[in-house]
C-alpha cells in the first residue's frame, strides 16, 4: 500500500497538528525549507513552526527547497542557506530539490540536470536522502531526466492515472483535503517506505551535526 505524504508551506497557514495527526490521513509531511523571492533564497516563515509540530507529535517529516538557481554560484548559495536551515534537525523523510520554476528554462535540459544532480549529490554528501521533484511537462521538456535517474523523483501529475516515468512518490492532487489544514492541499503516495530505508542507512541528520 502507497503511503500518503502532505506537502505544506507558509501558503497552508497555521496548522492544526493534532487534528492533522488524529485524522490518520497522512503518513508524513513535506515540508517546504526555502522558498525563492526574486531569485533569492529564503527560510520558509511556517518551516521552524511546522517542523517543531510535527516532531512532537512523532509525525515523520522531510522536506524540499524551490530552486530558481541558474549558475554553479546560485546553487551554492540556496545550499549554503539550506544546510543552516537543515542544521539540528532529524528528518525520516527525503530532502527534495523542487524543480520547476519557468527561469529554469532558460538553461538547456542537459545543463540544468547537471546543476540539479550537484545539488542532489551535495545533499547526499551531508548523510541525508536526496530527491527531485517535477511535473510532468517539466520533466519531458525542460529536464534530461536520464542524467538524475540516480536520484528518486517526486512527480507532480494530476491527471488522475499513476505516471508512467519511474519515481518514488506521486504527487497527484494539489486539491486534497485534510483536517486541520484549511484550503486545499498537496497529496502524494510514496511507494517506498522511506521513513524505515533512511532509519537503516543513518540519513537522518547532516553529517557532523
Amino acid at each position: 500500500m502507497p503511503r500518503t505524504i502532505l506537502d505544506v508551506s507558509k501558503w497552508q497557514g497555521r496548522i492544526d497538528w493534532d487534528k492533522v495527526k488524529a485524522s490518520g490521513k497522512i503518513d508524513g509531511v513535506m515540508l517546504r525549507v526555502l522558498g525563492s523571492k526574486g531569485g533569492k533564497p529564503y527560510v520558509d516563515q511556517a518551516f521552524e513552526r511546522n517542523y517543531a509540530a510535527c516532531t512532537a507529535r512523532g509525525i515523520p517529516v522531510g522536506g524540499y527547497y524551490y530552486t530558481c538557481a541558474v549558475t554553479q554560484r546560485q546553487t551554492e548559495e540556496e545550499l549554503a542557506a539550506l544546510k543552516t536551515a537543515l542544521r539540528g534537525k532529524t528528518f525520516q523523510l527525503p530532502l527534495a530539490i523542487d524543480v520547476e520554476d519557468p527561469r529554469l528554462r532558460s538553461l538547456a535540459p542537459a545543463k540544468l540536470s547537471a546543476l540539479v544532480a550537484r545539488a542532489a549529490d551535495r545533499i547526499e554528501t551531508w548523510n541525508l536522502y536526496a530527491m527531485v521533484y517535477t511535473y510532468t511537462n517539466f520533466a519531458d521538456t525542460a529536464l534530461d531526466m536520464a542524467a538524475l535517474a540516480a536520484y528518486d523523483l517526486w512527480i507532480a501529475d494530476y491527471r488522475g492515472k499513476r505516471p508512467a516515468r519511474r519515481h518514488g512518490m506521486w504527487q497527484y492532487t494539489s486539491s486534497g483535503k485534510i483536517p486541520g489544514v484549511s484550503g486545499p492541499v498537496d497529496l502524494s503516495h510514496a511507494y517506498k517506505g522511506y521513513a524505515a530505508i533512511i532509519q537503516r542507512a543513518g540519513l537522518t541528520k547532516v553529517k557532523g551535526e
